[in-house]
């Protein structure tokens, strides 16, 4: 399978890059695939009049039977991304091109900058280990608030992001629409009635908090979707639920109890109480323990409805990726959380 894809990869960059001649690919990976979509990473060797070239690339390609796959727009993830990269110094990939002939890879999928680095699961030995010494030295725990700060700051609109993505209106619009959003998909991946989370769509809408203001928001901003090297941040990756929105949902994602289980520090890495304070001194914004309190929440229920997306995906044989199954035998943890949370 591999050589048949670098053959589909070398014919395909043979009609991109202009003069090209004796095009190989190299180094060639095939990362675990993401939830919700794939990747692949490669170098890519060829010759023109000014002698030989090399480039790293890295490619996402839309994974059907993936999660939540019909809350995802993959072309306006390549196009967020096109915009943040050419208006902002943050770590990430630029792209490229975006292709929707199925054909080559078996699907559609947009062709970006391979960034130098590692990724770490934080939950295993190995990240667990890796983090708790950036915690103690170096300066990838400032990094990692400075990154979102800067990203929450960006003028999303001189960038031109209203263009394609929806801002919300009014104060109430963003958690408005992501309440609709929750709602739908309870129903949508229902297996029998659930008095735990239908009381918690109810708490959610009872108790909206207002947005201070509205920012490009990840929200998946954690640890194992950063990329490390040589006591850096060197990449941010899997943009494809960023959007227009609060940044307190961030804010709350990166404090959640699911991305740091049993851990003190967030996400493995940062002390709270000192990522709160740098967030808030960098960005200017206040940090209200009730705001992060109803966004854990809510997070906590789109954990939950995931949990359920995956395993009636592979339920239903839309997918064989085992992990999908095992997401899905997570549900009852992922609703304990819920009842918690709730102060049941």
């Amino acid at each position: 399978m591999a050589e048949k894809i670098k053959l589909s990869l070398k014919a395909y960059f043979e009609s991109k890059i202009k003069g090209a001649e004796k095009v190989e690919i190299r180094e060639y990976s095939q990362p675990s695939a993401g939830w919700s979509d794939e990747a692949f990473i490669f170098d890519v060797h060829w010759e023109t009049a000014n002698g030989k070239q090399i480039k790293g690339f890295a490619i996402r390609k839309q994974n059907k039977g993936g999660l939540m796959r019909e809350n995802r727009n993959f072309f306006l993830q390549f196009k967020y991304l096109d915009r943040l990269s050419k208006n902002c110094d943050l770590p990430i990939p630029g792209v490229y091109w975006y292709e929707t002939d199925e054909s080559i890879l078996g699907g559609p999928f947009f062709v970006m900058d391979k960034l130098p680095g590692n990724s770490y699961v934080p939950w295993s030995k190995e990240g667990q280990l890796f983090f708790k010494r950036a915690n103690e030295e170096g300066e990838i725990p400032f990094h990692f608030v400075q990154y979102l700060a800067k990203l929450h700051l960006l003028d999303y609109s001189g960038a031109g992001f209203t263009e394609d993505f929806d801002e919300p209106k009014g104060e109430y619009g963003f958690i408005d629409d992501k309440l609709i959003g929750l709602e739908e998909m309870y129903y949508r991946y229902q297996i029998s009635p659930d008095p735990v989370i239908v009381d918690a769509l109810e708490w959610l809408k009872a108790h909206k908090p207002a947005a201070q203001r509205y920012s490009l928001i990840h929200n998946d901003y954690r640890t194992g979707n950063l990329l490390y090297s040589h006591n850096e941040i060197t990449g941010i990756l899997d943009w494809e639920a960023a959007e227009i929105g609060d940044p307190m949902a961030d804010v709350a994602y990166v404090c959640a109890k699911s991305n740091r289980m049993d851990s003190p520090l967030m996400c493995y890495l940062v002390d709270r109480q000192l990522f709160l304070d740098t967030y808030s001194e960098l960005t200017g914004l206040r940090v209200e323990e009730k705001v992060l309190h109803y966004y854990e929440v809510y997070h906590q229920v789109r954990f939950v409805l995931i949990s359920q997306s995956a395993g009636t995906s592979f339920a239903k044989g839309e997918t064989k990726d085992l992990r999908m199954a095992r997401q899905g035998y997570r549900w009852p943890l992922m609703r304990n959380m819920v009842a918690e949370l709730l102060g049941y």
